[in-house]
């Protein structure tokens, strides 16, 4: 009997820790981490991590993916308006928080809250119940921005699924929607290198606004203007326009040899001058201050556009 007892409950505690498992295992594929652009006029959303698995739909420049996964180096897992599964890397652009997203999502659990700010803290704007269905307008760290009976406010993408949306109206070079700050980012260890300082600073800009000729968080960045924010930071004077730091300032690098706090420069008329400029922060990705629906945002040099605009790079430390 004794025994008997010892083996149930054992197979209970096994049970246990495997139902666990799953409901750690959902949540963590269903967590929207960010957002990406689509930066090819056709790109397959594929069933699994690789170009061997079958094709689930075909997306077009200008969608934007909700991010729920990097499975590796080349591959994000994504929903894209209730649609999940794989895409690659390489054909992705300006992958952050995204406001401007169109989709309809359901509410999956009992009573959840649609907080003030995307922070389980902050105050409740009310709670819904299961299959409630809300327009999501954003993408916050885990969190969807949304809107519902006049009401704006965030839930957390755990307790909602996206079921449908709008694809981009045309395929175009377009940048994507307008974006979000993350959290500042932490100071960096003490024995950072300088570049590395360089980029944890340019890095509590993200999702600062782009103005034309701005220098500065409270009036925005233009690409130059951020590049010399953040230089004159460090006690790093550059020559106040892209086509003048590409000219002016440091020595020509390759490609290959990008290091944190280079800058990257980009020509959007062919390659005859320089009209972009933003700041290398590795892993093949760059900060800049992009256009005015955007504003500074993190990219990939691998992208689609960014390689076709590719000019150059200059090391300025």
């Amino acid at each position: 009997m004794k025994t008997a007892k010892k083996i149930l409950a054992s197979l209970i505690i096994i049970c246990i820790f495997a139902a666990m498992s799953v409901v750690g295992a959902l949540a963590d594929d269903t967590i929207a981490y960010g957002a990406a652009t689509i930066d090819t006029p056709v790109l397959r959303l594929r069933s699994g991590p690789g170009t061997d698995f079958s094709v689930v739909d075909r997306l077009s420049e200008g969608d934007i993916v909700v991010i729920l996964e990097r499975t590796n180096a080349e591959w994000y897992k994504v929903n894209f308006h209730g649609t999940v599964g794989y895409v690659n890397t390489s054909f992705l652009r300006d992958i952050l928080t995204a406001e401007n997203f169109n989709s309809q999502g359901r509410v999956t659990g009992n009573r959840v809250n649609m907080r003030v700010r995307p922070d389980v803290t902050s105050n409740s704007l009310g709670a819904y119940s299961t299959g409630t269905v809300m327009t999501v307008i954003g993408i916050n760290n885990g969190w969807y921005k949304v809107v519902h009976n006049g009401l704006t406010g965030y839930i957390r993408s755990d307790l909602m699924d996206i079921i449908s949306g709008q694809r981009s109206a045309s395929s175009s070079s377009a940048p994507p929607p307008n974006t979000r700050p993350p959290a500042a980012s932490p100071a960096p260890p003490a024995n950072a290198t300088l570049g590395d300082r360089i980029i944890s600073f340019a890095m509590n800009y993200l999702g600062t606004k782009y103005t034309w000729g701005g220098t500065s968080p409270e009036s925005g960045f233009d690409c130059s203007g951020f590049v010399t924010y953040v230089l004159r930071n460090f006690n790093i004077n550059v020559t106040r326009s892209a086509s003048g730091q590409h000219r002016d300032n440091g020595v020509h690098i390759e490609k290959t040899d990008l290091a944190p706090g280079d800058l990257v420069f980009f020509s959007s008329n062919g390659g005859s001058s320089v009209t972009h400029v933003g700041i290398y922060i590795g892993a093949n990705e760059f900060i800049h201050a992009s256009q005015s629906s955007i504003g500074v945002v993190i990219s990939r040099l691998d992208s689609a556009y960014y390689t076709r605009a590719w000019y150059g790079a200059k090391r300025v430390l």
